[in-house]
């Protein structure tokens, strides 16, 4: 049993023995209602998600006294196989019985002593870490806050438990905004605080990281798939699992919530501030006459081609495989608006965005804004979206805090 210091009482009562033994009673008994609020409605599939292993719950799994005396009543004869394992509602309910029982057998105690019992010393001092030694009514009263304050906890995993929809078995995707660490959003700092672990790209988790308390994990695009086979594997285990974004996923993102989607029941996406409008305001063009698109593309595609009735593409050698959006995953021309062009951690370069927008209809000898730096100094380029076609601009990394934007005919 662990000892909780509580604060002062601002209006103490004289400190007889009788008063101190009440006050205790008192403290207990408001520790052990507020327990039973906290476990109020608790089931099996709320109950056992969360947790963390420590070594000593490894050492409780590896205790296996039970099973081996269930062993020797088989061999022995005495019983003629494993008694039926219990549920874990049964489990569960028997738990909090216990809780109960051990509470009036703790109050009973308490209430039941004399006041020679209540002086009687408890444990020994301990100069080198300071520690007084105890009578039992110094430790009773030390102990008595103890279901009080492991109430507060029940109730703060409870609330996290439904935060990252731990029951629904969902990964949650949370934005972290634009690289200001203002723009993160409370409830994503708070979840991070008390997720099992957390995918992120690099600059991600730079941002992150003054919020994560666990495992970080970095996300490449060499590495996506296998992180996210882990996603799958550890949610079903009731581990709270959360990928960040610079931006707002749901912009910056499309390709990796989509291979989430496939592998996971539920998604749970928490939008934060993202590039979009910043890369508009930067060319002045109204969201009103924009569409935004993504050059993060789903990586089952297959490659793209110009319109058969143009001439070939010399493309530089060193420049990546480009991919056109498959029957699946379609995205539409922009039409008569501007198209806005995010880029992502996918790895992919802005030439990817030109070939799609020119196969989509936009004249490749229209004015185009390749806008980079978003989250720390814009600069803007202008050019064409031939230029990023046939020249070595076009090798340009499309990073997540950079954008293309290309205005729409007149």
């Amino acid at each position: 049993m662990v000892a909780h210091d509580t604060p002062a009482d601002p209006h103490p009562e004289p400190h007889t023995l009788a008063t101190r033994q009440q006050r205790a009673l008192r403290r207990l008994d408001d520790g052990h209602a507020a327990l039973l609020d906290a476990l109020a409605g608790l089931d099996e599939s709320e109950a056992f998600l969360g947790s963390r292993w420590s070594v000593w719950e490894v050492m409780q799994h590896l205790l296996t006294e039970n099973f081996v005396a269930a062993l020797e009543q088989i061999a022995s004869g005495a019983s003629d196989q494993l008694p039926p394992f219990d549920p874990r509602a049964d489990r569960l309910a028997a738990d909090i019985a216990r809780l109960e029982a051990n509470y009036q057998r703790f109050r009973t105690l308490i209430a039941g002593l004399s006041e020679a019992q209540l002086t009687l010393p408890a444990t020994p001092g301990n100069p080198e870490n300071n520690y007084p030694a105890l009578s039992l009514l110094d430790l009773i009263e030390r102990v008595s806050g103890h279901e009080g304050s492991h109430a507060r906890q029940v109730a703060e995993t409870r609330k996290y438990v439904a935060a990252f929809r731990a029951a629904e078995r969902a990964v949650t995707v949370a934005g972290l905004g634009t690289g200001d660490p203002d723009s993160v959003p409370a409830p994503v700092r708070e979840l991070l605080a008390n997720a099992d672990y957390v995918i992120g790209s690099a600059a991600a988790l730079a941002l992150a990281r003054p919020w994560i308390r666990a495992v970080a994990l970095p996300l490449r695009p060499d590495n996506r798939a296998e992180l996210v086979n882990r996603l799958a594997r550890d949610i079903k285990a009731g581990l709270w699992s959360m990928v960040v974004t610079l931006g707002d996923p749901a912009e910056s993102a499309p390709a990796l919530l989509a291979q989430l989607a496939a592998a996971v029941d539920t998604v749970s996406l928490i939008p934060a501030p993202g590039f979009y409008r910043m890369a508009l305001s930067q060319v002045n063009i109204s969201p009103l006459d924009a569409v935004c698109l993504s050059i993060d593309r789903p990586t089952n595609s297959a490659p793209i081609d110009r319109p058969t009735d143009s001439a070939p593409i010399d493309r530089p050698t060193d420049s990546a495989p480009i991919d056109r959006p498959t029957d699946s995953a379609p995205m539409p021309p922009p039409g008569p608006r501007a198209a806005v062009v995010l880029g992502s951690d996918s790895g992919n370069a802005w030439q990817l965005a030109a070939m799609m927008l020119s196969v989509w209809g936009m004249p490749e000898t229209a004015p185009a804004h390749l806008i980079t730096g978003l989250a720390t100094q814009p600069t803007i380029t202008n050019t064409t979206l031939q230029d990023l076609i046939e020249t070595p601009l076009g090798n340009t990394p499309a990073a997540i805090d950079s954008a293309l934007a290309v205005p729409g005919p007149c």
